[in-house]
Formats: structure tokens, C-alpha cells, sequence
């Protein structure tokens, strides 16, 4: 599913808290519309999986991430992202929703992560989002990002969770912030593919912050990351161009045979 031939996955972000207040409030209510109105939107747009995120001020996570993971799969038909940073609410998340293609985001490579979030994996057997940072922060290099990403990997090893179920997230800078942010991503995806032989996950929509136009700069930057060896992409679905871009990256890579998924996406949501 996340091998280098395959589609790139799409992996809808919309169903998070931050920075909406509006669905902030309604969570702590435990209303659930909303969520569930932007996890049918992404779907129709063209999303591959649902990430579902409940972390806000004074939403009991435990309780409810449970609640609305069941039902953003039950809506949608599409396995979710579980994404949370309180191990006890992804405890009680995958020991309600028992799917092997689940995704858990996320661990980084500190102890106190891989410890508490990498038996959980193991146990459930679904994929998990390794993030290449520590408390020390992102590393500047390629070298650095990798050797984070080899320090999960060998963690996730001794609780069986092979390789290939570990999404390898490179992290995305602010180009506006750092001029050498985007090539050192976008080699650290290649070489991460590459020399480790796992799937590599990004989520996009940082690179444009502080421009205008970021549609246009988000929906490039996936192409050459795609191009680089991503994945799956966590992105906003329903962003202008961004679905389409994705399509066209992988069939002008040969990913996409004769176009299908190209003109199946075309015919569906432009035509």
C-alpha cells in the first residue's frame, strides 16, 4: 500500500482543533457534527484516509477520540489516521477500532515516545508515523533526519512492527524561514527511502507559511516531493488544485498506469 510503485496516499488533516475554535467547542460539547461534516467533505475530495485529532483544551481525550474515530470510519469507509499526544487516549482509540491498515500519528525518537506509543503499535499491528525530531528538535541535515529516522526503526524492531509500517515523516520547514529547508526535506525523503527501505509521509502545508499564494506553493512542493519518494501526504484535501497535482505528479512518474487514477479524479471532481 505504501511501497514505491504504489499511488500516492492522500491523508485528509482537517479533523484537528487547532487553530478552529468553532470545532474546538464543539468537541468539548462532544458534538460531533462538524468533525464528521469535514470527514465526509475530504472523502468526496479525494481522501485516502481520515486523520482524526481531538486535542484541545478541556476535551477529555480518553473518551471521545474513541467515539469519534468509530464514527468518522463508519461515515466515510476510510481507515483513519489516529492522532493524538496522549498515549492513553491511543490506547483506548485502537482498542476500539481494530483495523490493521490504522495509522498511528505519532512518535518522535526521545525514549519517553518510542516507549510509550511503539508497544501500542506493535500489539494492534497497524502502521505508525515516526517523526525525524527529538527533544533536541529537527535536525538541520540529511544525516541528522535519518539517523532519528534509523533510531525509530531499530525501537520499532525489537516490538515486531517491521519497516514497511513505519511512515517515516521528514518534516516540513517554512521555506520563507530557512532557504535550505526545502532541498534538505525533500533529500532526506529520497535518502530515507533508499538506504532504509521504509515509506516516507510529509505533511505539506507548512512550506508556504508567511506567502501568498500558498495553494500554488504547497500543491509544487508535493510534486517534487512525490518525485523524491513520498508516500502519503497529509494535507487539506479540499485545498484548490492540491488533489489534483498529487494525481498528476504520480502518473507523470509512471506510478499511475495510463492515467487511471488521473482521469478517474478528473472525471469525478472536474469534468
Amino acid at each position: 500500500m505504501f511501497g514505491p510503485g504504489d499511488l500516492t496516499l492522500i491523508i485528509g488533516e482537517r479533523i484537528n482543533p487547532t487553530g478552529r475554535a468553532v470545532l474546538a467547542e464543539e468537541l468539548r460539547e462532544g458534538k460531533l457534527d462538524r468533525a464528521l461534516s469535514d470527514a465526509a467533505a475530504q472523502a468526496a475530495a479525494g481522501a485516502d484516509y481520515i486523520d482524526v485529532n481531538v486535542g484541545a483544551a478541556g476535551v477529555d481525550e480518553v473518551a471521545l477520540l474513541p467515539r469519534l474515530v468509530e464514527a468518522v470510519a463508519a461515515e466515510t469507509g476510510l481507515p483513519i489516521c489516529v492522532d493524538s499526544a496522549d498515549p492513553a487516549a491511543l490506547a483506548a482509540a485502537l482498542d476500539t477500532y481494530d483495523d490493521p491498515n490504522a495509522i498511528v500519528n505519532s512518535v518522535t525518537a526521545d525514549d519517553e515516545s518510542m516507549d510509550a506509543v511503539l508497544p501500542l503499535v506493535g500489539e494492534c499491528g497497524c502502521y505508525v508515523i515516526g517523526m525525524t525530531k527529538d527533544r533536541g528538535g529537527i535536525p538541520a541535515s540529511v544525516d541528522g533526519r535519518r539517523e532519528k529516522a534509523e533510531r525509530i526503526l531499530e525501537r520499532a524492531n525489537s516490538f515486531d512492527i517491521p519497516a514497511e509500517r513505519v511512515l517515516v515523516d521528514c518534516l516540513t520547514i517554512p521555506a520563507a524561514t530557512d532557504t535550505d529547508a526545502t532541498a534538505v526535506t525533500l533529500q532526506a525523503i529520497s535518502d530515507i527511502r533508499r538506504k532504509l527501505g521504509c515509506p516516507v509521509v510529509l505533511g505539506a502545508s507548512n512550506i508556504s507559511f508567511g506567502m501568498p499564494e500558498r495553494p500554488v506553493l504547497n500543491s509544487t512542493f508535493l510534486a517534487l516531493a512525490v518525485q523524491a519518494g513520498l508516500a502519503a501526504a497529509i494535507v487539506n484535501p479540499l485545498e484548490e488544485g492540491l488533489v489534483l497535482s498529487i494525481r498528476a505528479a504520480d502518473f507523470l512518474l509512471g506510478k499511475d498506469k495510463m492515467g487511471r487514477a488521473y482521469l478517474k479524479y478528473y472525471r469525478s471532481h472536474k469534468a
